[in-house]
């Protein structure tokens, strides 16, 4: 990755540039080191931070930097995605800066650990959103390979965000990834089934934990096509997905392989899992 990425990310200078983007100069200039390996998660948690601590208003000026992490993660290579999780957990647990001896604007700020919560609305604003599947209708058939590429990090991204508990990534979206792509007949498979075995492969443990112990989900709520209507989590409905993911390993490659490796995931999970296994049949 070219040192280029981190320059881009500076807020831009002169009237031209536009104030409310970009992040400090001290803050890409951190990313970049610790995307070098120059310093350890700590270090650079510390030096990512401080131009945010220092600012007039640092709960004004967060956003600078949850933008520029936001980009990071979903823009450079996913085998970095890792350390840049690491970076966020780093900073979660920085310790609450002493903010007594300045004068700061009369709106109070609680430091980073509860700031992150506004990283995962960020995340939610940017690419949380069902436009995606109009877009992709009216995307160029050519594009359709790279936007399936990116489609599928996002969902590993938000996966490991919610293992890692940092920014508020709810298990409510792994359930409405399956519950999207293995209860709709207009699913758009080779896209969906893909992010979904990313979610299995991750964090697949927490839901059978959730269909053994019945937990409910908005997500699991909204009608859909296949009459999968309550709102909790079951060991019935793990079954019914197992059972259309080896249906649906007829399809094109993408979509095989993922529902093959997603099938494989489910049955490992029930043979290892310390909760009792109970069958049911989704004839």
């Amino acid at each position: 990755m070219s040192d280029a990425w981190f320059s881009k990310e500076i807020l831009p200078e002169g009237p031209d540039g536009d104030p409310e983007d970009g992040c400090h100069p001290t803050q890409a200039q951190a990313l970049k080191d610790y995307y070098h390996k120059k310093t350890s998660a700590k270090e650079a948690a510390q030096a990512i931070t401080q131009s945010t601590i220092d600012s007039e208003d640092p709960g004004d000026n967060s956003y600078r930097l949850w933008g520029l992490l936001t980009n990071a993660l979903v823009e450079l290579p996913a085998a970095h995605t890792p350390a840049l999780i690491q970076l966020l957990d780093a900073i979660q647990n920085l310790p609450e800066p002493d903010m007594t001896a300045r004068r700061t604007t009369e709106r109070s700020w609680d430091g980073f650990r509860r700031d992150l919560v506004n990283f995962g609305h960020m995340w939610a604003d940017c690419y949380k959103s069902d436009n995606w599947r109009p877009d992709l209708a009216a995307s160029d058939p050519a594009n359709r390979a790279e936007l399936r590429a990116e489609h599928i990090k996002r969902a590993d991204i938000e996966a490991r965000l919610t293992v890692a508990d940092v920014g508020i990534f709810p298990m409510d979206w792994a359930y409405e990834c399956m519950a999207d792509a293995l209860e709709h007949r207009s699913a758009g498979l080779d896209f969906e089934v893909p992010a979904a075995a990313r979610w299995i492969a991750i964090v697949g443990n927490q839901m059978y934990a959730g269909a053994v112990g019945g937990e409910e989900s908005w997500a699991l709520k909204r009608p859909r096509d296949f009459g999968k209507e309550s709102s909790a989590m079951s060991l019935e409905r793990w079954a019914f997905w197992k059972k259309r993911l080896g249906e649906l390993a007829q399809q094109c490659e993408a979509v095989r392989i993922a529902a093959e490796g997603a099938v494989r995931e489910m049955e490992a999970l029930e043979r290892n899992s310390p909760w009792q296994r109970v069958e049911f049949s989704c004839s």
